[in-house]
């Protein structure tokens, strides 16, 4: 299952790498952020939740503005 995550508060690429260590973090993701679109694309098994990623996004220090 494909995602893509738009990820607010995001201002540098320490940020970027922040928010994808912690997305990868989750078994079953892999997910690439992109710093200057503020989105991670996330390819993931369907025992990942959408509360799965928006918590990993917010444990980081980010905010989850929409997910599709």
């Amino acid at each position: 299952m494909n995602k893509i995550i738009q990820i607010g508060g995001m201002t540098c690429p320490h940020c970027t790498a922040r928010a994808e260590t912690a997305l990868n973090a989750l078994d079953g993701v892999t997910a690439r952020v992109n710093a200057a679109a503020k989105v991670a694309v996330v390819e993931c098994s369907s025992a990942v939740s959408e509360i799965d990623l928006i918590l990993a996004v917010q444990k980081a220090g980010y905010k989850v503005l929409t997910i599709k």
